[in-house]
């Protein structure tokens, strides 16, 4: 009976250190800023989110280039159409902020009167076993969670972020309306959640390194793809797509099938198709910025970026003496 109950745990944020350093403090204004913004009536907000991702645009070269490269080998556009789409794709990820601190902060009633639909619910309801619900990084992520929250329990993962102030009350807010999460670093933990039955939400649609990936095309081109999601081949876990798009101003929640009984080889080529199929249908609000195709290539496709490698590297060797 114990047993059972730690499988939905909520995870603790560490208020000491998120408070630990001038940086977070600084965080934290930001954080009051943002906190305050959420109380404006939405349209306000994705007309700021427009000014914040145009800004974000043009002090962002690195990010500016890994998107245009992405979207340019995935979608086949170039000159003038790309750089429109970059452009919308910015102002996305601005008005993903708002979106952020609209799932953070807003009551219920608040979520409620947001122009929302849902399709093929039945997909997750009443199901008797486990479920894997497959998502995609959207730049409304964060609202596409506390979205989903309101039809279904849910539990997931999450990746720890760097700066410990957004790292506090980003778990703090989700353990509001998600029932239990755990760190990418707690695979096995997420095995046996899902296997007792519980509803987990993982995002595979990133490359996370060699070491838990199969290359597998993506868009027509050969990607490092996680194989987690295939861990449940033939264990009676029901997998599912939820894909939450946004279309003019609405946000349309699909729910998708994706067919376990299959090799892995297979259903990672099936997956990847089902998150080719949903960011397609929303281009501008997939998050481009991310490296999707780092690893397993013959040449590097990005530019190098000095100043973050050196970041990752004295944060590595941190690590290493902590």
């Amino acid at each position: 009976m114990n047993h059972l109950k730690s499988l939905t745990e909520k995870a603790e944020p560490n208020l000491i250190k998120a408070l630990s350093s001038f940086k977070s403090l600084l965080t934290w204004l930001g954080i009051g800023f943002l906190r305050l913004t959420s109380y404006l009536p939405y349209s306000i907000l994705m007309n700021l989110g427009d000014v914040i991702g145009s800004l974000i645009y043009k002090v962002s070269p690195h990010r500016r280039e890994i998107s245009k490269i992405n979207i340019k080998l995935c979608l086949d556009i170039k000159d003038n159409e790309l750089d429109k789409l970059v452009k919308e794709n910015f102002r996305a990820i601005g008005r993903g902020i708002f979106e952020m601190a609209i799932a953070w902060w807003s009551s219920d009633k608040k979520i409620k009167k947001l122009d929302t639909r849902l399709l093929n619910k039945e997909l997750i309801e009443d199901v008797p076993t486990g479920v894997l619900i497959l998502i995609k990084h959207s730049t409304h992520l964060e609202l596409d969670l506390r979205l989903l929250s309101q039809h279904f329990d849910l539990t997931g993962m999450y990746k720890s972020q760097t700066n410990e102030a957004i790292n506090y009350v980003m778990i703090r807010a989700r353990n509001n309306y998600i029932q239990g999460s755990l760190t990418n670093r707690e695979a096995m933990r997420a095995v046996r959640w899902i296997r007792s039955g519980k509803n987990f939400l993982y995002a595979a649609d990133q490359d996370y390194g060699l070491k838990v990936s199969k290359m597998v095309p993506f868009f027509g081109r050969t990607a490092a793809t996680v194989t987690f999601p295939a861990l449940f081949l033939d264990k009676e876990i029901k997998i599912v797509f939820a894909d939450v798009s946004k279309v003019d101003d609405s946000y349309e929640i699909e729910i998708k099938n994706i067919e376990p009984s299959m090799k892995e080889e297979d259903f990672l080529f099936e997956m990847n198709k089902t998150y080719e199929e949903f960011i397609k249908k929303d281009p501008s609000g997939y998050l481009w910025m991310h490296r999707r195709f780092k690893s397993g290539q013959a040449e590097p496709l990005y530019p190098k970026w000095t100043s973050r490698e050196k970041r990752r590297k004295k944060r590595r060797m941190n690590r290493q003496k902590g």
